[in-house]
């Protein structure tokens, strides 16, 4: 378990939806640069063994437990494939594969907001199929109550919260991911921690969950 921490709350969730990823060594990435412009064989596999936690970790953090994660990462990765031909820098194919991945992310929030839409309009219910996970049930309730107070963000402003709170991205580094301005950025990310600070406050049962995590941690 670990921790992401949006002063004044400490918002506390399960380890995958908060685990890092560090960026290739350099060797690593200059070598697979080259397989790729080189179009060496195997390169795709050893692209998707160096990057597959990390795809699969951010579309988790964004959209939350659920089942059509998985497609959407063989989506993720089909595109990567493709058209990493086009990446001009050793230093530039993580972030690449990143940008690709949050911008299927955002298309999935905005298509699941035009659902919502339509059960309101229809009075039709639409269930969504949780992922299986690892961790215990209280910590798996809590992901799933974080992944809704997501869900009231801005595909763009749940992106850029992702980014920063729960991948540890640096600014400038969101700010490219996402092609906008550092300022555009910032903005985003603040808006959306302001929000998620307000609705896990009044969550009663992220707030339980947050103070016996914190209780144990410093017992």
């Amino acid at each position: 378990m670990t921790f992401a921490t949006l002063a004044p709350v400490a918002i506390v969730v399960p380890s995958s939806f908060v685990s890092p990823q560090a960026p290739l060594a350099a060797e690593v990435a200059l070598e697979l640069h080259r397989a790729i412009v080189q179009n060496e064989a195997g390169w795709q596999r050893r692209a998707f063994d160096a990057f597959h936690g990390l795809v699969h970790g951010l579309l988790i953090k964004s959209l939350g437990p659920r089942a059509e994660i998985a497609d959407l990462v063989g989506d993720a990765f089909v595109i990567f494939f493709t058209s990493a031909h086009r990446i001009q820098s050793p230093l530039a194919v993580r972030s690449y594969l990143v940008s690709i991945t949050m911008n299927l992310a955002r298309r999935e929030v905005r298509q699941r907001k035009r659902r919502e839409l339509f059960q309101r309009f229809t009075g039709s219910a639409l269930e969504y199929e949780q992922e299986a996970g690892q961790d215990d049930p209280k910590a798996k309730a809590a992901l799933i109550q974080l992944s809704r107070i997501l869900d009231e963000l801005s595909a763009d402003d749940r992106a850029a919260f992702v980014l920063s709170n729960l991948e540890g991205m640096p600014v400038l580094e969101i700010a490219q991911v996402l092609r906008v301005s550092e300022s555009t950025a910032k903005r985003r990310i603040r808006r959306a921690n302001e929000h998620v600070l307000k609705r896990v406050s009044r969550n009663a049962l992220l707030a339980d969950y947050v103070q016996a995590r914190t209780e144990r941690q410093h017992g």
